[in-house]
């Protein structure tokens, strides 16, 4: 018995050095499980970094194709507008030349009708002259 409990009080006394060097073992653990797990956040930012830096050039790229679209619309639509104005230019040209057209077409129905009258006025004096000789 006596054997017993020097073993039994030998077992005690070694059970809080065990207790500390397991303690000290899981700590060990911990950190190097903080450290993995630090590195592993490290590549996930860098790589999240890298992802943002490409769609940041992606988003450049598209605004820079959204700028020349743009100015190529404003060109097209700076072409429409002169294209329109010339447009409108010919039309009031066209009018006015239309205004000339029926002027004219006025003038020469007043024309052919003085020249029938002229002819008629004509042909009853040459009337009168036969008839009186």
């Amino acid at each position: 018995m006596k054997l017993f409990t020097i073993a039994a009080i030998a077992a005690l006394s070694i059970t809080p050095a065990v207790a500390a060097s397991i303690e000290n073992e899981q700590a060990r653990a911990d950190y190097h499980q903080a450290r993995a797990d630090a590195a592993r956040a490290q590549m996930q930012k860098e790589d999240a970094q890298v992802q943002a830096e490409a769609a940041q050039a992606d988003a450049a790229n598209a605004q820079a194709q959204a700028n020349s679209a743009q100015n190529d619309a404003q060109t097209l639509k700076d072409a429409a507008d002169t294209r329109q104005a010339q447009a409108n230019a010919n039309q009031a040209k066209a009018g006015i030349a239309q205004s000339q057209a029926e002027t004219a077409q006025a003038q020469a129905d007043q024309a052919a009708a003085n020249r029938d009258a002229a002819l008629d006025r004509a042909e009853a004096a040459r009337d009168i002259a036969r008839s009186t000789y």
